[in-house]
């Protein structure tokens, strides 16, 4: 099983554009930051970028899509485990750390 999952793993969406709720859920015993990376960063934002996730908790996290071309895209969900007292999200990245990696597959009909 994974550490990190993301609930629902998929998002389709109009070409007209739209929103999607996902959550970030974490089974790790440590605090976890996130980094979100996309294929696609034209036609999706996502809010928020980076993030921390508790001991075994869940995050709330949102892409939206832009109007464009109907295409397949996806999002990486990157982690790394952090200190308690961590208080920057980017921290981690900024050193090349990152410890997994979850995807959600995206679709624009």
């Amino acid at each position: 099983m994974s550490v990190v999952t993301v609930d629902p793993p998929n998002a389709t969406f109009p070409a007209s554009g739209g929103t999607s709720t996902h959550f970030i859920n974490s089974t790790y015993e440590s605090r976890i930051a996130f980094k979100v990376k996309s294929s696609n960063n034209e036609n999706y934002r996502v809010r928020p970028v980076f993030g921390f996730v508790e001991a075994k908790g869940k995050t709330k996290f949102e892409i939206v899509r832009l109007e464009g071309p109907v295409k397949d895209d996806k999002l990486m969900i990157l982690w790394a485990e952090v200190p308690a007292d961590e208080t920057e999200p980017q921290a981690p990245f900024k050193g090349g750390a990152h410890q997994g990696d979850a995807t959600i597959l995206m679709k624009a009909t």
